[in-house]
């Protein structure tokens, strides 16, 4: 097993700088990124489990039976997974490949946390023993160059993890991943599809108000780095589908006028009743957007593979 680090070490100065040049803009705006210190991140464990929220539940069955109709495909590649995380969705999708194909496998997963990247490699190694694993901490947005290309590449980006990227993003990140894939290699893009927005909507705006918390704690995370006095219970979450850009976009609405003090600030963060902090986007797809996004990246989708409802896709795309 092996973990190669091409981070950047960022330090709190500059975490400081974007938060603050964050909620200075016009419109106020906090990066996704910071929802996952460690309550975010189990927040977000709870929100993967309940009723409303679709994804995960569509997402799994779908990677069982699509890992059984490419396990060909696998034979004799480096399996690369971007944004890895903790290596559950990977981990149902090699459980459906044979042991005698695994052996021939190298696994890349490649995540941005490297804590992240040695207990998932970890896990891996245990339960795959048979498999080699090389993990690579990096961002994927902007050092995929630097997974190696000894082999025939099979990418896997799942969980819709594209969707939380802008449309300029995605299509930059698409541009730039088929400029590094070779002849033959393949990506399996995991996209949440466009359906009923009320059940969109639902899966946003969950009735326990889990997701409602995770959105406030984004507050929390400012307060521990900047020493902000932001208190959440002055904000409401609110969380809706935005049909002119196709994605459900979450934000934090002030109650009432606010001025939130820092001693890092010689000025203070000044909110009108209804201004909103804008914290994540998470764009749905449909088969003409998987095929732009093929497109941008010079790749041939060969295959979309479906729920029988056809709320979640995995598009199998190909450079030729």
């Amino acid at each position: 097993m092996i973990i190669e680090d091409f981070m950047p070490k960022v330090g709190e100065s500059s975490i400081r700088e974007e938060m603050i040049n964050c909620l200075r803009g016009n419109p106020k705006t906090l990066p996704s990124v910071f929802f996952y210190d460690h309550k975010g991140s189990e927040l977000f464990e709870t929100i993967t489990n309940l009723e409303e929220y679709y994804p995960p539940k569509i997402e799994i069955p779908l990677l069982r039976s699509t890992a059984q109709k490419l396990k060909q495909e696998l034979k004799d590649c480096d399996l690369v997974e971007l944004g890895s995380g903790d290596c559950s969705k990977i981990s149902v999708f090699l459980d459906e490949i044979p042991e005698e194909i695994r052996q021939t496998i190298v696994y890349y997963p490649v995540d941005v946390c490297k804590q992240a990247i040695e207990k998932s490699a970890c896990n891996l190694q245990d339960r795959y023993p048979e498999m080699n694993i090389h993990g690579i901490t990096a961002d994927f947005l902007g050092h995929i160059e630097k997974i190696p290309a000894k082999r025939r590449r099979f990418f896997c980006f799942f969980g819709s993890t594209i969707g939380n990227l802008t449309e300029v993003q995605a299509m930059q990140f698409m541009t730039d991943l088929g400029n590094v894939m070779n002849k033959n290699d393949r990506l399996l893009l995991g996209v949440d599809m466009v359906k009923d927005i009320d059940i969109i909507e639902k899966a946003y705006n969950d009735g326990q108000g889990v997701t409602a918390e995770f959105n406030k704690n984004i507050l929390e995370v400012v307060n521990d780095h900047i020493k902000t006095d932001f208190y959440p219970e002055e904000f409401v979450h609110v969380a809706f589908f935005n049909k002119k850009y196709s994605r459900i976009e979450m934000h934090l609405k002030a109650k009432k006028d606010l001025e939130i003090t820092s001693p890092l600030l010689k000025e203070r963060i000044v909110f009108r009743k209804g201004e909103t902090i804008h914290t994540e986007n998470s764009h749905k797809y449909t088969v003409d957007g998987i095929n732009k996004m093929a497109d941008a990246a010079g790749l041939s989708v060969e295959n979309i593979f479906n729920d029988d409802k056809k709320w979640f896709s995995l598009a199998e795309m190909v450079k030729q």
